[in-house]
């Protein structure tokens, strides 16, 4: 069987038309296709793609060569047709498509796609030499026949449709939807309006943005043509009328569908995830309204494109939603069923959901970190060791336990070798012991070294004192009035060392994770645990059983809003993040929504509004209860009124100084009772 696909090239030299010669016969009735054995011979045929050949220009149909035809074309500068021996109908119609195509389609290539009828075929016949475009022509018998069509076009693209049996087309419109070209020019010729309807109702038709409808009316030589109205609303609406020769009223065959959508409602599925979708409610706890980044993205997205977004939440309480036993849930399934037009809430973008939707230009760049719960502060009473680092302290100890044995030792060996008497609290171990004890402490001993050797040596001990306890006692008051944070988990080695659990909302960060090059993040596997409730997370952090695993915009903000006693951070973002990922909005595949979303969103970055969002979300939820505003504005009322003020040290500060005390009697008292234990012995 022949190849059902006819090429044809045409090329324009003033008013003579160029056709070359792989022109294929047998699709037409009567073999009114000129065929290659018509063109002159003396043409070669590279001169017939060659346009800088000599002999490009001799290549013509002649006269000769077309007089056998029962159709005489005569082809002017204003590409009038007289067709003789044809219906009207089919004269009225081929009129009509070339302007059509003259008016919108000028720099497209073309596809023709017909079934065998008279009309069809002697219209195809006539737009074949007529027209100057690249044309693919096809004839459908069944479905599969149309798979013969090139769908894409690096260009422009239009389809001409001259289909009387249309259950092959609309069966291919409702189930090849990776196939279709959405961007295409569509003109349908049909016998009724409702054969247009039916395309334009398909699941690739929805999509479609430029589709006409030519249909037969009433009179003779006359064509309406309608156009589908995509999201301005149901079916089609008539645009003009074609009579014989021109349109009874100059109207855009193409307009531009998305620019402006007329107010439309566009469902939006969303779900509360702060900060970038946060719930503003009553007091009796109804939604108000919806604020927040991705909020604030779809609002002025309704406001550029002129639509109305209809927020709504997963019908099925799924968030993002996964893929279980085949089936999608949550956002995903919603999308991938076409239930809704969008959905926005801090959406990665990732290759594993392209089989269900797509995704818009992404408008803001994150990282995957880690958020743990804030330790507790370390004791007060321990303030008094945390001027010095444990080594200083160490160095400190064997200088106080060395200084009074050294001034013994040289105290003695002085008066023994200059015949000299030295001090007598000099002399003893027990008294130099005490005076290099009293020295550390700022309380010397009321006796003096009376030997050069021995002076020089309580010099500059006193020096090093001096310097110690100063040193100290500035540090000192530092400490007690700050608490001093412990030593915590900061990088993914420590969080592995710890064998603390890893939640995270949903699955979509196991990946990440189970691909890492990092050996110590990998193994967090094991410990990862998927959650649906956020709350249920936030108590398990809080605990100090989990971490959760989520976008820093996330996390930050829940740093930002649990805050404790005096301002102090309830939560708190471990150093060290992993796997930068985009963020965008999803839709359904093949949206035309997507080309406006992306240009409207790429100024939005350029504006440096996304940043203002986000700030100015972070605003709100500041003053609102559910999301700590109002505790935070009591302290930091509170912190202002002690702003400026002098912080008096009470029984919490000086807690340390009181245990050494009652250290001190209890060491007293124990001493006490053992000497009286002695002395009754």
């Amino acid at each position: 069987m022949p190849t059902r696909t006819l090429w044809l090239l045409m090329f324009v030299s003033s008013s003579r038309w160029l056709i070359p010669a792989s022109v294929v016969r047998g699709r037409f009735p009567d073999d009114t296709v000129p065929h290659k054995s018509v063109l002159p011979s003396s043409i070669t045929p590279e001169a017939r793609l060659d346009p800088s050949n000599e002999q490009y220009g001799k290549l013509m149909i002649s006269q000769s060569a077309i007089s056998n035809n029962t159709n005489i074309i005569n082809l002017d500068r204003n590409m009038k047709l007289t067709i003789s021996g044809k219906s009207i109908e089919a004269e009225s119609l081929s009129r009509l498509l070339t302007a059509v195509v003259q008016q919108e389609l000028r720099e497209c290539s073309l596809a023709v796609v017909y079934d065998t009828t008279e009309l069809n075929s002697a219209v195809v016949q006539d737009l074949i030499l007529l027209l100057p475009n690249l044309i693919q022509v096809v004839e459908v018998r069944r479905e599969e026949d149309l798979l013969d069509v090139l769908w894409v076009s690096t260009g422009c693209g239009g389809y001409l449709l001259l289909l009387d049996h249309t259950q092959p087309l609309l069966t291919f419109a409702n189930t090849h939807h990776h196939t279709w070209d959405y961007h295409g020019r569509y003109v349908f010729v049909s016998q009724r309006v409702e054969q247009v309807e039916a395309l334009v109702a398909t699941r690739n038709g929805k999509k479609t943005e430029h589709i006409l409808g030519v249909v037969k009316g009433g009179q003779e030589g006359e064509w309406r043509v309608y156009m589908n109205m995509l999201y301005w609303g149901e079916g089609v609406r008539p645009v003009t009328t074609w009579r014989h020769h021109r349109f009874t009223s100059h109207s855009q065959l193409f307009p531009d569908k998305l620019t402006d959508l007329h107010g439309t409602g566009l469902r939006v599925s969303t779900f509360e995830f702060p900060p970038s979708i946060m719930y503003y409610r009553s007091d009796n706890g109804s939604l108000l309204f919806r604020y927040g980044e991705d909020v604030a993205i779809i609002e002025t997205l309704a406001y550029v494109l002129n639509f109305t977004a209809l927020f709504a939440e997963p019908v099925d309480g799924e968030l993002w939603g996964n893929r279980v036993n085949g089936t999608w849930t949550g956002m995903n399934g919603e999308l991938g069923r076409e239930e809704i037009d969008m959905g926005v809430a801090n959406f990665f973008v990732s290759l594993a959901n392209l089989e269900v939707l797509e995704f818009s230009a992404p408008y803001k760049a994150e990282m995957a970190c880690f958020m743990a719960r804030t330790d507790p502060p370390l004791p007060r009473w321990q303030a008094l060791a945390f001027p010095f680092h444990p080594w200083t302290w160490l160095a400190i100890f064997v200088g106080l336990v060395l200084s009074g044995p050294v001034l013994f030792l040289l105290a003695t060996a002085v008066t023994q070798h200059n015949d000299g008497e030295e001090a007598a609290g000099l002399v003893g171990l027990s008294s130099s012991w005490q005076y290099a004890f009293g020295l550390h402490f700022r309380e010397p001993l009321p006796f003096e070294p009376r030997m050069d050797t021995t002076r020089v040596f309580v010099l500059f001990l006193w020096l090093y004192t001096m310097i110690l306890t100063i040193v100290y006692s500035t540090n000192l008051t530092a400490f007690l009035l700050v608490q001093k944070a412990p030593v915590s988990i900061q990088t993914i080695k420590e969080l592995y060392n710890s064998g603390l659990e890893v939640a995270s909302l949903g699955e979509i960060f196991l990946s990440s994770i189970s691909l890492a090059s990092d050996p110590y993040l990998k193994e967090l596997t094991h410990v990862f645990q998927a959650y649906v409730s956020q709350e249920e997370i936030m108590e398990l952090v809080m605990e100090g059983r989990s971490v959760l695993l989520e976008n820093h915009g996330h996390v930050e903000f829940h740093t930002a809003t649990h805050l404790g006693h005096q301002g102090v951070p309830k939560l708190r973002i471990l150093k060290e993040c992993f796997a930068p990922y985009s963020i965008a909005m999803v839709l359904q595949q093949h949206s035309p929504l997507k080309r406006k979303f992306d240009l409207v969103i790429g100024w939005l970055q350029k504006s440096g509004l996304i940043s203002h969002y986000f700030r100015q979300s972070l605003r709100l939820a500041a003053t609102t209860k559910e999301y700590g505003g109002e505790e935070e504005e009591e302290e930091a009322g509170q912190e202002a009124k002690e702003e400026g003020a002098v912080v008096a040290l009470n029984l919490d500060h000086m807690q340390g100084v009181f245990m050494v005390a009652a250290i001190g009697w209890f060491i007293a008292c124990l001493v006490f009772l053992t000497e009286a234990c002695i002395l009754k012995t």
